[in-house]
């Protein structure tokens, strides 16, 4: 079973050397096996991907050679009415 995206993170990884060579920090949007362009901001690469696509699975990512991981472990200052806790820890 494969998951959401992984033709695209397939298709981005394949193309990752050459994306840094030419657009090194910039965002691309891939759709399917498809590199569809490059863009400044993400939010420039996912207004172009719902202008050119619709409502459809896409990916913007930006083009790093080092990726560093995304961290959810912070504080909060949003607590639900449902809880006595001030600290969410995103899953």
């Amino acid at each position: 079973m494969t998951t959401m995206l992984t033709v695209e993170l397939k298709t981005f990884a394949a193309h990752k050397a050459e994306l840094l060579a030419t657009a090194r920090g910039q965002f691309a949007l891939v759709h399917l096996t498809k590199i569809l362009d490059t863009f400044d901001t993400q939010n420039d690469a996912i207004a172009e991907g719902y202008r050119r696509l619709g409502n459809v699975p896409f990916l913007t990512k930006q083009i790093l050679e080092v990726e560093l991981p995304l961290r959810l472990d912070y504080c909060s200052s949003y607590v639900p009415p449902t809880t006595d806790t001030a600290c969410l820890v995103p899953v």
